[in-house]
């Protein structure tokens, strides 16, 4: 049985940036999150930028160091590189031209 491509969520942490640094002031709490990827440099991706679709658990906003977020990530179009959502990738996430954080997959 095929596999559809968005169903195929990894586990993601989301490192804030500081809001010192232009961050957001209040992280999304649990629920959907869209966001945009930074264009891949990647040498099997071409060089554009996907959305991504994340789905927030739970999120520490309790130091002035630690913004963290756990939640599930997938691409929102079949036709997106999903083969670089394995353990250890990192992308720069955007809303709109606003660098928010990154995503790292666990």
């Amino acid at each position: 049985m095929a596999h559809q491509h968005h169903n195929l969520s990894v586990t993601v942490c989301i490192h804030w940036k500081p809001v010192a640094e232009g961050g957001k002031k209040t992280l999304p709490q649990n629920g959907i999150y869209y966001v945009i990827t930074e264009p891949s440099h990647h040498a099997s991706a071409l060089p554009c930028s996907w959305s991504l679709v994340i789905q927030i658990f739970q999120s520490d906003d309790n130091t002035q160091h630690t913004r963290l977020s756990l939640a599930e990530a997938h691409f929102l179009m079949d036709h997106a590189p999903h083969t670089l959502l394995t353990t250890g990738f990192l992308v720069n996430i955007y809303e709109g031209p606003h660098l928010v954080g990154y995503v790292e997959v666990l």
